[in-house]
């Protein structure tokens, strides 16, 4: 009987998305290449079609422009630094000794990790090298780069970021979008919001901006960015006005409800939102009784809400709108921001070994501000040994020029490992070369929805590529950590994870049964999660609107508005705000080796309203200047008779090396953070913009 050629293995797409998409990557095995990549059509989220991103992930796999071997500096640091070929025995070796001489000259806090989501599998995210990191008592890194003050703002007003699962969207007939293109961000959510559009549901799409999915929607309402806090507080208050809240529901569910109606919402006035927005009040005013009448709610903000300064306070102002409605009183309705805090409940003892540290207490330096860091002559000690994966440093942080000043720096030893040649590489002393998603195996936990999946090895690693898990385990090796930790396979830490003891959403998952299927559904239905009778995970089992966290840190106890900028002088110098949202074509840099999708983005551009345009004599096409006392960058004009006047938007983390000026818009960002957090403000941006 003849043997069957081909083979198919269940995967998952690692990527930063909230999707995490179920694979299924067809082999030859007579080659042992992948020859077919396909979404898996039993996922019940995912459903078997894939991004435009994930469908060409084997141009990925097998790009000519890989890096399949560990390399070492002979030229200058930055884009026009050379590289020769060597061993892992002589690249780990060199990073070895240098860790070792850091150590003993100014100890642990010289050597700086940095990474963050290249990928999402919980293994290579925070497995091996968070081992490795304590067994060395190095640096901490303040990991706060995406979703810190959406996290927060859920911790401070919930307990946690929770709420109801995707698949139960369609059960709503009132669903509001907001701040979040889920058309290109969250592709997966698209059919159940087209199956409540036929069960009857209105859609509403609150963001600055046209979208792919505003224009999928029955209503699109432009906010000016920066405003949202003051719209849902206008919308409380238009509901409590007319005595539309659930008062029941904020007796028993909610804490500070009473102060907060008498005193606080009535600031918040149809006339003065309006001014505040830019919106209607009869807009607002319509929003407001559309919202609170529908039988079922739901809103999903997403994070781009919390890149502004007053990112966090805008998340929780937003969280307490079902809490007025009583929205929350159906298991498919509220607010879902994310379910990370959720599905990543894993033990960190167990998974990251922190008794690996010895009682060393590590300094902690934020990610946002690593540029500071990098170029603090006072710090003390300074950062020696900077060790880069999973992230390319040079283009994804704010004030990216003064990160890469500090790549620059002759005295600091950089470590890069990473799938292909980014421009963060140009800065490194030796790059290590990381396989993809077909060469290990990692379990993924999602942020968009409840179902665990597992990743399986596919093919073997590329040339010499190596995961994250590997490259820690024989750095470990060849520094003669004797600990047993250090051996674990990735099977044994996966099992490990998959423990409802600790966190009851595991319950009925295994590793079995991941092998075979690819995915499990989490207990959504636990004890734990059934808010309306155990409480919610706050200390008083209530919704904080009245809040000790938030007032501890100066914000207030109860939701309120900010404006973004409080100098008016900043406005007039740089009068258009930048807005800078996630691509269709790209997650972050990662997919930018593929020239297909590469193709399709074409170049940088930043849309801009026809109003700013022609006070600027700028006509669709031209290369424009994009300028502020931080940095600068390029990018090509498309002008929208939709975007707003005095806001423009670019995309996020462009290839800086592929911009005329060798930055993309995060040259234009300072490295300030957060009302909560300790996030960075991407959208915070004030520019000028002029035709080249």
């Amino acid at each position: 009987m003849r043997q069957p050629k081909f083979k198919d293995i269940n995967v998952t797409c690692p990527h930063d998305c909230p999707d995490t998409c179920s694979l299924v990557v067809t082999v030859d095995k007579s080659t042992g290449k992948a020859v077919k990549l396909k979404g898996n059509e039993e996922h019940p989220i995912t459903k078997g079609f894939l991004c435009n991103k994930v469908n060409h992930y084997l141009d990925l796999v097998y790009n000519k422009n890989r890096i399949l071997y560990p390399h070492v500096r002979v030229g200058p640091k930055g884009k026009k630094g050379k590289f020769k070929k060597v061993s892992w025995d002589y690249a780990l070796e060199l990073i070895g000794q240098n860790i070792n001489q850091n150590l003993k000259k100014y100890g642990g806090d010289s050597i700086q990790p940095y990474s963050y989501s290249g990928t999402l599998g919980m293994l290579g995210y925070w497995g091996m090298s968070e081992r490795f990191w304590n067994k060395v008592g190095a640096a901490r890194l303040g990991r706060t780069i995406c979703i810190a003050a959406a996290s927060t703002a859920g911790i401070y007003t919930y307990g946690a970021a929770c709420g109801p699962a995707i698949d139960e969207v369609p059960k709503n007939d009132y669903i509001i979008l907001w701040g979040t293109n889920v058309a290109s961000t969250h592709v997966h959510m698209v059919p159940f919001l087209e199956e409540a559009k036929k069960n009857g549901a209105k859609i509403v799409c609150i963001d600055p901006r046209e979208t792919r999915t505003s224009v999928m929607c029955h209503w699109h309402l432009q906010p000016k960015p920066g405003t949202d806090s003051a719209l849902a507080l206008g919308m409380m208050n238009e509901i409590v006005k007319n005595n539309l809240h659930d008062k029941a529901f904020l007796k028993k569910h909610t804490s500070g409800s009473e102060d907060f109606i008498k005193n606080e919402l009535p600031k918040y006035t149809l006339s003065k939102v309006a001014k505040i927005t830019g919106l209607k009040q009869s807009d607002i005013k319509k929003l407001a009784h559309e919202y609170v009448k529908a039988k079922r709610s739901y809103i999903r903000p997403n994070y781009g809400l919390n890149r502004h300064r007053n990112g966090g306070m805008m998340t929780r102002t937003i969280m307490i709108l079902p809490a007025i409605t009583g929205a929350w009183k159906h298991k498919e309705s509220g607010c879902f921001v994310g379910s990370i805090e959720e599905m990543w409940n894993v033990d960190l003892q167990k998974l990251q070994r922190p008794d690996l540290l010895e009682n060393k207490k590590p300094r902690s330096i934020n990610m946002v501000q690593i540029g500071k860091a990098l170029n603090d002559k006072k710090l003390n000690p300074p950062i020696k040994h900077l060790f880069v994966w999973n992230s390319d440093i040079a283009n994804c942080t704010p004030d990216s020029s003064n990160v890469r000043d500090g790549l620059k720096r002759k005295d600091l030893f950089t470590v890069v490992h990473d799938t292909f040649w980014t421009d963060s590489c140009m800065y490194a002393d030796v790059v290590l070369p990381a396989d993809t998603q077909l060469e290990h195996t990692d379990l993924h936990a999602p942020y968009g929805h409840y179902y665990f999946s597992l990743t399986q090895q596919a093919i073997k690693p590329l040339g010499e590529s190596k995961s994250n898990q590997d490259l820690f385990r024989d750095l470990a090796k060849h520094m003669g950590y004797k600990e047993k930790c250090f051996k674990e396979s990735d099977e044994s830490m996966i099992k490990n994870m998959i423990d409802p003891k600790h966190n009851p959403l595991f319950k009925g998952v295994t590793y079995e049964k991941l092998k075979k299927n690819g995915w499990v559904k989490g207990d959504v239905n636990n004890p734990r999660r059934n808010y309306l009778k155990t409480g919610w995970p706050t200390k008083d089992k209530k919704i904080q609107i009245y809040s000790e966290d938030t007032k501890k840190i100066g914000l207030g106890a109860y939701p309120s508005y900010t404006e973004e900028f409080k100098k008016s002088e900043i406005k007039k110098k740089y009068p258009i705000q930048i807005l800078s949202p996630a691509t269709h074509q790209f997650i972050g840099n990662s997919f930018v080796p593929v020239e297909r999708l590469r193709n399709m983005a074409s170049r940088p551009t930043i849309e801009i309203s026809s109003i700013d345009a022609k006070k600027r004599k700028i006509e669709d096409g031209n290369l424009c200047r994009v300028f502020n006392d931080v940095g600068e960058t390029f990018a090509h004009a498309i002008i929208k008779d939709s975007m707003l006047e005095g806001v423009a938007s670019t995309q996020k983390q462009y290839r800086g090396s592929l911009i005329k000026n060798g930055l993309n818009a995060n040259a234009l960002n300072t490295q300030d953070l957060t009302d909560m957090g300790d996030g960075p403000i991407f959208y915070t941006v004030l520019a000028q913009i002029k035709r080249v």
